[in-house]
């Protein structure tokens, strides 16, 4: 009888990418527990954002290195198939996704492309569903300062320090006339 030692144990897969109604999608392939980190970025850096380039910091973009190959982009880049949610279950920190709060097996991969994106090269409407959906999804510097704040606890430190430029009045010009 053969006996194999220091056999190293392939780690079970956190997530994968399916296609669905004609798009990809990024899901969970396991349970994942809150602050778990699920994709660290990779690709080459840019100064300016494109469709599908992820922003790192004030002036930084991470994109995918050009003519890249299907099966290349699923296996090395699997971020790029993560939609946006205006109540995402994944935040950006630094470059890498973490879990928000339990995901469970099955369960689609999300971010809020407003806590990474100061202005998107691409916006467009949003049709996620939530009760705090933006509508429409052009970046950080559109936010009103009240959607900028509920952010808050997973913006990237670049955007808190935009929220000192943010013009509070006009939300409180709002909740004024909502009350009336």
């Amino acid at each position: 009888m053969t006996t194999i030692k220091n056999v190293k144990k392939i780690p079970e897969r956190s997530t994968g990418v399916v296609r669905f109604n004609q798009q990809f999608l990024s899901i969970a392939m396991r349970t994942i527990e809150s602050g778990e980190r699920l994709y660290r970025l990779k690709g080459r850096l840019c100064d300016t954002p494109t469709r599908y380039s992820v922003q790192i910091s004030k002036d930084k973009h991470i994109d995918m290195y050009e003519q890249i190959e299907l099966e290349e982009i699923l296996d090395g880049y699997p971020f790029h198939f993560i939609n946006h949610s205006c109540e995402p279950n994944m935040y950006l920190n630094k470059r890498a996704f973490h879990a928000a709060r339990i995901i469970h097996r099955g369960e689609e991969l999300t971010f809020n492309y407003n806590t990474s994106e100061y202005d998107m090269a691409e916006p467009f409407v949003c049709r996620c569903g939530s009760l705090f959906c933006s509508g429409w999804i052009r970046g950080f510097k559109y936010l009103s300062y009240l959607e900028a704040q509920r952010l808050l606890p997973i913006l990237p430190d670049y955007l808190r320090a935009e929220l000192n430029q943010y013009d509070q009045t006009s939300d409180s010009e709002e909740l004024i006339s909502a009350e009336a």
